[in-house]
């Protein structure tokens, strides 16, 4: 079984590839079919009626592909050459201590500010 993805190489639509998809890629074998030899990091994001989503590295992409279904035609999928929002090759997924810091953070108006449950 073999689908082909079309990834959009930059932002104007004019420069593209056509990657063979089997049930086994992975996102991470897309970006890396996708990029430039020594190229930094790039993650794959899919576009779908103005709103874009980062695709997870171990995401599998036949299966995503086919829960599209019929809309398929629909969704566009571009390489961007940034680190993904969600996730780097390094971290794979992992939040950073920013992330972690900015969710344990509670306001409360009137009181003083606690993080992690200690008041500063």
């Amino acid at each position: 079984m073999l689908m082909i993805l079309t990834v959009f190489l930059s932002n104007n639509e004019q420069i593209l590839t056509e990657v063979p998809v089997t049930p086994e890629t992975t996102c991470r074998d897309v970006v890396e079919f996708c990029k430039e030899p020594g190229e930094g990091s790039c993650h794959l994001a899919e576009v779908w009626r103005g709103n874009e989503r980062p695709i997870p590295f171990d995401h599998m992409m036949y299966e995503h592909l086919q829960k599209w279904g019929p809309r398929r035609e629909e969704v566009k999928f571009f390489l961007r050459h940034e680190d993904s929002p969600t996730e780097n090759s390094e971290q794979g997924g992992r939040q950073t201590q920013e992330q972690r810091t900015q969710r344990n953070v509670t306001n409360v108006p009137g009181e003083k500010r606690t993080e992690n449950g200690v008041s500063e």
